[in-house]
């Protein structure tokens, strides 16, 4: 068979396709021209000659045969996938290539910083791979190549006039000129100056040393004259009576068939308690008697005041250094626990006035709850910015159990079912039920409609099916049970008064009839229960009312405080 003629040069390659016997000019028979298919893909060769019969997949661990330095660096081999440019790409960390992480020294990193800057020059990290010994700086005229830091002059001090006279330099005019005698060993002065220097570094650490001393005493006198420092006035004239007994105590009998009388709406003001320079944030019925009133200011003192009698002030505790944010008695009512925004926790002796502990986690707490059984009244919980819900021994002063599902900061703690568990609401809108002592939510209640629950407070007609209820933030009082399965009572809402902002404690009565709550008007209002009626509305105080409280024995008598500073009773 003959073979095809070479295609002129220049004639392209569709003439390379014709036939072998057709001509290359006009006439004759017609052109027919085939078109060129690689059906091979791409195939990167990048660095094929260190190849040498030797393959290694990237993922092989285990080498059978002694491959050169060459052949283990060499690029990778094969098909290139559609859209990369090379194998290499999908390796690679950075659009740049490649970026590994190189361990080196401060020491060396800032010897090689110095000279680049200095001499516009430094060793190149990465002269093993790419071939350059050194990194050149854009900005030097000149690189100095060769020189080093410790070739350079170290810049001598100026010394002063009286270190001059024996030292080995001594300025004149702009110069130090080195002075007859004096002896230079490799840049560096003499030893009579190297002593000098030394004995003045002695001395500066010295002083350093004792200055710290006398800071250390400092910081520890200011923490003993705290500890000392007064923390509680009595206001009256002893603290004991006649008998020998002592303020505390309760000198009124106590009605023993309370619980069997109805209550009803209180109708004037008959008393103010005065004594707090700013508002009053909560209110606190002493256990079981409610002979004493204890209220937490704003003005970061604690008071309890009289209720019957002459109605004075009793004792001022002043042991925070901010405003208090919440308090609780324990069972008895001997002692107390109060929270503040100096984020300090504070246990408290009702009788002495003295601080028996101190606690913080360096939080700020919203709210304290001591657990109902009398024989652990040193076991709170309290509600933190930090949201959780932060459980304490105040006997050892320490963290016991942390309870921290929630998003938000934690604004109430309420213990449910004789102390069995613990409701817990925060600014993140929801409500958690927990077991005690569990950090496990048993319940979560969220809706997309609910609104964050400042404060809580259980109660109700039933003692045995109690309820729980919650300043809601959208202008309303919402209910649910505080028992079984906790579930919403969506008919018991409480509407009418403005509370939006702020966090207002509501009330029960003492029979559980009437729902009480003050408003941002510094108004009371009264609601029916059962009915969710609204009955009564006084005119409380000139600021926000922040709480409310009905006292157990005096079946139409409430209590109510607010940010004007006052604390007054309502009959």
């Amino acid at each position: 068979m003959p073979k095809a003629a070479p295609a002129p040069a220049g004639a392209g390659p569709k003439a390379a396709c014709r036939k072998p016997d057709m001509p290359l000019g006009g006439g004759g028979e017609s052109l027919s021209l085939m078109p060129m298919v690689n059906a091979a893909p791409h195939v990167d060769l990048l660095g094929a000659d260190i190849v040498r019969n030797f393959a290694l997949a990237p993922n092989q661990k285990k080498l059978l045969t002694n491959p050169s330095f060459a052949a283990l660096n060499k690029p990778l081999q094969g098909p290139v996938p559609v859209g990369q440019v090379n194998l290499e790409q999908k390796f690679n960390n950075h659009k740049c290539g490649n970026v590994e992480t190189l361990k080196m020294s401060s020491f060396n990193f800032d010897k090689e910083y110095l000279t680049f800057h200095n001499f516009g020059y430094a060793s190149n990290p990465a002269r093993d791979t790419r071939g350059n010994e050194t990194l050149t700086s854009t900005e030097a005229e000149k690189p100095e190549y060769g020189k080093t830091i410790w070739d350079k002059a170290l810049k001598r001090r100026r010394l002063s006039a009286e270190d001059a006279e024996d030292s080995w330099a001594v300025p004149r005019g702009d110069e130090m000129v080195k002075p007859e005698g004096s002896a230079e060993w490799g840049g560096f002065v003499d030893e009579g100056t190297v002593r000098k220097q030394m004995d003045a570094e002695v001395k500066m650490r010295e002083e350093e040393v004792a200055r710290q001393r006398e800071e250390e005493k400092a910081v520890e006198g200011e923490e003993r004259e705290t500890k000392e420092r007064i923390t509680s006035v009595f206001h009256g004239s002893k603290e004991t009576d006649y008998a020998g007994r002592s303020w505390i105590e309760n000198k009124v009998q106590v009605p023993k068939d309370v619980d069997d009388k109805q209550c009803f709406l209180p109708k004037k003001w008959i008393h103010t308690w005065q004594g707090h320079t700013m508002g009053v944030q909560q209110i606190r019925f002493f256990p079981n008697t409610a002979h004493l009133l204890l209220s937490a200011g704003m003005d970061s003192k604690i008071m309890i005041w009289d209720y019957h009698n002459q109605r004075k002030c009793l004792r001022t505790y002043l042991g925070h250094d901010q405003a208090v944010r919440d308090i609780n008695f324990t069972s008895d009512g001997s002692k107390f626990y109060s929270v503040s925004y100096d984020k300090n926790i504070q246990y408290w002796d009702t009788e002495t006035g003295q601080v028996i502990a101190t606690f913080t986690n360096k939080k700020t707490p919203f709210c304290v709850a001591v657990h109902p059984n009398p024989s652990q009244q040193n076991i709170i919980i309290c509600g933190c910015s930090n949201k959780k819900a932060v459980q304490w021994d105040a006997n050892s002063q320490t963290i016991v159990q942390e309870y921290d599902e929630h998003l938000g900061a934690v604004n109430t703690v309420t213990f449910c079912e004789q102390g069995k568990r613990i409701l817990t609401s925060a600014d993140d809108k929801k409500i958690f039920l927990w077991e005690y002592g569990i950090p496990v939510v048993v319940k979560h209640i969220a809706e997309p409609t609910m609104h964050s629950i400042p404060a809580m407070v259980v109660g109700g007609p039933n003692k045995e099916r109690p309820y729980v209820i919650g300043q809601s933030m959208d202008n309303k009082i919402v209910c649910y049970e505080a028992f079984g399965k906790f579930k919403l009572v969506g008919k018991k809402q409480w509407k009418g008064h403005l509370n939006a902002g702020y966090a207002i404690t509501p009330g029960f009565s003492t029979d559980g009839k009437w729902v009480m709550s003050g408003d941002i008007d510094g108004k009371i209002w009264f609601w029916d229960f059962q009915k969710q009626k609204n009955y009564r509305v006084l005119k409380a105080h000139d600021g926000v009312c922040m709480s409310c409280l009905w006292h157990p024995h005096s079946t139409s008598r409430v209590v109510t405080c607010g940010w004007d500073g006052a604390i007054k009773l309502w009959d």
